[in-house]
């Protein structure tokens, strides 16, 4: 799936796995022996930190008894964790007599995901059982050079890679779908699996019916801190929270300390002065962890490639320069996105629930001009929202009211050459001073958003046969000040229109190198283009000619789908750093090679178990 969730990796990976003999708590789940629950890890005498998103479940890997892993994750999001798997909800008051509602929804970050390795299939199985993942179906068409059908010519991503990740030729289309727990949307399924690791609590006891099995340690296995910029990591020597000036350690002897932000001053879309202002009335950066607890960690796992970026960057971490250097030429370039949030009136009378374009590379322009913006082709895909499980609205009536979207909801994602060409107009870095320059809704709504809005419309007036889109009037939109004329007149009227810029959507393929015709560096960031099949999922040939593979050699980095400092105990997760087809599913085996190969090295350092067994009572929280 495109945009695929930084929550789908190994940021807490870890905390997939399941260490000693309790079960999880599942009040969903009926199977008497509880095999099938997705696993958890026990609550952490030490403990390991993850910049990011929630992982997956995974087969587990068993550790000593009473050895406990603790994982605290930062997420810098406004809204909540799953980063690319965001979801958008917006409810207006209709009646205000009445209080009646009208409820929009959006997926506008990942659409969907695919599941084609054997390593990954088991796990979507689990999450399909425990009900906040269900395949999408629904009518699904393929637009080449004009011509629409179930079955395009490069549906399935072949060709000149034009196919939107498979759609339609090559199903199963996997969305979240937690109806039980607050509804779809892809971001059900991070927030789900967190609900899962939060919800872990150890007995402390042997079992015996003595009493002591009632007691419940006060240690949860999992915090997640939402909100919240991690701005500095600083290793010591000594694991003490002094707060003395760092320096770097060999082995597993030492202690990361997170020093960072929260609320305004955190977040991407602040302006920088705000920012300024902001941490500046906090007392500036503040070191981060529990209240009352250890504040040092063994492990910090990262997941958002931007980490390594400069401190200029909002998303910067302050991550070492050696191991930053590392991250950055795996990732190589990025593929920038946009993607816009549609309500219509009415329902749009078109007889597909999503398309996915590919006349030239997408809809809206007629090739991939460089310069001329004219000439860039602006749709890659659309999708109606009630289509999907979980966000069902008008369909099953369902819709006012009742929490669920009725007006007809789509999201439009741009070609990656529209999104590069918009970067290239608006920086994230201001060329003068050099500050990020976040986006802002002003600019959302009135460059992005209404460009794509207006493909789509002449998309379907000008393609399907429903007009030619000439010489028609305008339309109105309540939710920005700028219409675009002339417009399309013959579809219902947009209502709701916003926009979001992914600047790191996903990664280049991996074939593509700084000799590729297709990359352009903006403000010292190097993005890519380049097409090539997006489906089905599968290890890529590595820069250089070499094919990536799962070797034994831990210090060549294109043998794994993550990279590792193991002796400083710090790791990079995610699809930027997968050997795997850009999307979803490489971010998740990322995230699960990460996991394991962190939990050998504990399981091969005796001394940390038992050290972790000896101080148990010592190192769980005071609250």
């Amino acid at each position: 799936s495109v945009l695929s969730s930084a929550a789908a990796v190994g940021a807490g990976a870890v905390a997939g796995r399941r260490a000693g003999s309790a079960g999880t708590r599942d009040d969903d789940d009926d199977d008497d022996d509880g095999s099938s629950a997705p696993e958890v890890v026990e609550p952490a005498t030490k403990t390991w930190t993850a910049e990011g998103s929630p992982p997956p479940p995974a087969p587990p890997l068993s550790l000593p008894p009473g050895v406990r892993i603790r994982v605290d994750l930062y997420d810098q999001g406004r809204r909540g964790v799953g980063g690319r798997s965001s979801h958008r909800r917006v409810v207006e008051k209709v009646d205000e007599g009445g209080g009646s509602e009208e409820v929009m929804a959006w997926d506008h970050g990942c659409q969907f995901f695919r599941a084609d390795t054997d390593r990954f299939k088991p796990v979507v199985s689990n999450w399909m059982k425990h009900g906040f993942v269900k395949e999408w179906k629904g009518r699904f068409v393929h637009r080449n050079a004009g011509r629409t059908g179930a079955e395009g010519s490069n549906g399935g991503g072949g060709g000149g890679g034009g196919g939107f990740f498979g759609m339609p030729s090559m199903p199963p289309f996997y969305v979240g779908a937690d109806e039980e727990h607050g509804g779809g949307g892809m971001q059900s399924i991070p927030r789900r699996l967190l609900e899962l690791c939060a919800a872990r609590k150890e007995r402390n006891g042997d079992g015996d019916d003595d009493g002591t099995e009632e007691t419940i340690l006060s240690d949860p296995i999992l915090e997640v801190f939402t909100g919240t910029r991690v701005s500095r990591i600083e290793r010591r020597a000594d694991g003490g929270d002094d707060g003395d000036a760092a320096h770097s350690a060999g082995g597993m002897g030492g202690k990361w300390s997170l020093f960072g932000t929260s609320g305004t001053a955190a977040y991407h879309d602040t302006p920088e002065h705000a920012a300024e202002s902001a941490l500046a009335e906090s007392g500036g950066d503040v070191r981060l962890g529990r209240r009352d607890c250890d504040r040092d960690y063994d492990a910090v796992v990262l997941t958002d490639a931007s980490s390594s970026f400069g401190t200029w960057h909002r998303a910067s971490a302050g991550v070492p320069e050696d191991f930053a250097s590392r991250v950055r030429e795996r990732v190589g370039a990025r593929v920038p996105l946009f993607s816009a949030m549609v309500a219509f009136e009415g329902r749009l009378d078109v007889p597909f629930d999503a398309i996915s374009f590919d006349d030239g590379g997408g809809i809206g322009g007629s090739g991939s001009g460089d310069d001329d913006d004219d000439d860039i082709t602006k749709l890659w895909f659309a999708a109606r929202s009630s289509s999907k499980p979980g966000m069902r609205g008008e369909d099953e009536g369902e819709g006012k009211g009742k929490g669920m979207p009725s007006r007809d909801c789509w999201t439009l994602v741009s070609t990656p050459e529209y999104a590069l060409s918009k970067i290239r107009e608006t920086p994230m870095q201001d060329p003068n001073t050099g500050e990020f320059v976040p986006q802002s809704a002003d600019y959302l709504t009135s460059v992005p958003g209404p460009e794509l809005e207006r493909a789509f419309r002449e998309a379907l007036l000008t393609r399907s046969g429903m007009g030619d889109g000439d010489d028609v009037p305008g339309r109105t939109d309540g939710t920005m000040a700028a219409a675009v004329d002339p417009a399309p007149s013959a579809l219902p009227e947009t209502v709701y229109l916003d926009a979001q810029r992914w600047g790191s959507a996903m990664p280049c393929h991996r074939h593509l190198d700084e000799r590729s015709g297709t990359r352009r560096t903006v403000s010292g960031v190097p993005y890519d283009t380049g097409r090539a099949p997006l489906a089905p999922t599968r290890m890529e040939e590595g820069r250089g000619g070499a094919a990536r593979s799962e070797k034994d050699d831990d210090d060549d980095d294109d043998a794994t789908n993550f990279l590792a400092d193991d002796d400083r105990m710090l790791f990079q997760a995610g699809d930027m750093v997968s050997g795997y087809t850009p999307g979803f599913e490489g971010a998740a085996i990322s995230g699960m090679d990460a996991a394991e190969h962190i939990l050998r090295l504990l399981r091969r350092d005796e001394s940390f178990f038992m050290s972790g067994g000896n101080q148990a009572n010592e190192t769980r929280c005071k609250r």
